[in-house]
């Protein structure tokens, strides 16, 4: 009997020994572990994290050319067919993108930059609502070929996208120079010219006459058929289109942005029919007739 309480008071011993040194070693392992947990949040924690770059987005010059000859005024848009413009290009400007600049020419028998190129919203707007001042400012008349010139000739820089809309109520009656240079350079630099019509379909109601208070008088007439053709071959040689609006509703509801988002195509490159030189002289030409109607503009 004493025997076997020996072998188990061994037994217990050598039990105890064997859990403590296992629970010994087990402390050992937790240690090395949060020894080693610790180590790699403070390696991860030092390692520099690369930031995701955004792919850049182009810049996209473009610019809005305004018709003011003296139409513009006319009562069958309601209040005029200005006024309508007026809403179309402010809800332009609203949504414009950030990597969206914009320039605004208006234009008659001549052609003057309302607002340079920019991205400031507030300068934007600010020009829009002086938009008609070039209807008693510029010459009489409706002169395509010397917008399109100013137009370009406000898109300064190299860009991926360049463009133009091309706003009027009807036909070119004056030229300063020829449609096809403008066109031609316009290609060469790769500018779309999209182009846009608004034009009563029933009856259009003018102005005839103009008191001695600066009031008009207008006349309601049957309205012609829109002659459509010289704005469509604008927009046809420069991969641009052309929409044609009969009511405020209509181009209240379209959305031009979507000219500034379909894929922007390559134009023909064209052998131009004016050496630079020429071309030369006709922007500076162009830019001294936009300084004389600064002073007139600013009054």
């Amino acid at each position: 009997m004493a025997g076997e309480n020996f072998y188990i008071v061994r037994f217990l011993s050598n039990f105890k020994k064997y859990v403590f040194s296992a629970q010994n070693k087990l402390i050992e392992t937790m240690k090395y572990l949060s020894l080693l947990i610790f180590i790699m949040l403070i390696y991860c924690g030092k390692k520099e994290s690369k930031p995701i770059k955004n792919p850049s987005v182009p810049q996209q010059n473009i610019a809005l050319l305004v018709d003011n000859s003296l139409t513009m005024i006319a009562k069958d848009f309601e209040p005029d067919r200005i006024s309508v413009l007026k809403e179309t290009i402010k809800n332009i400007i609203e949504h414009k993108k950030e990597n969206q600049a914009f320039s605004i020419v208006v234009f008659a028998g001549n052609s003057y930059i309302l607002c340079p190129l920019t991205k400031d919203k507030n300068k934007l707007f600010a020009a829009v609502n002086g938009l008609n001042r070039g209807i008693m400012k510029l010459k009489p008349g409706t002169n395509f070929s010397n917008a399109l010139l100013n137009g370009i000739n406000s898109l300064s820089g190299e860009f991926d996208y360049r463009s133009m809309i091309l706003f009027s109520d009807g036909k070119e009656t004056i030229q300063s120079y020829p449609l096809e240079i403008p066109l031609e350079d316009a290609k060469r630099n790769n500018i779309t010219i999209h182009t846009t019509m608004i034009t009563p379909k029933d009856f259009t109601i003018l102005p005839l006459t103009i008191d001695s208070k600066g009031n008009f008088q207008f006349i309601k007439m049957k309205a012609k058929p829109a002659d459509s053709a010289l704005m469509k071959k604008i927009s046809s040689e420069t991969n641009g289109n052309f929409k044609l609006f009969y009511t405020k509703q209509e181009i209240q509801k379209f959305n031009f942005i979507q000219f500034f988002e379909s894929h922007h195509k390559e134009n023909k490159k064209v052998s131009p029919k004016i050496n630079d030189n020429e071309l030369s002289k006709i922007y500076k030409q162009i830019q001294k007739t936009n300084d004389s109607l600064n002073i007139i503009f600013q009054k």
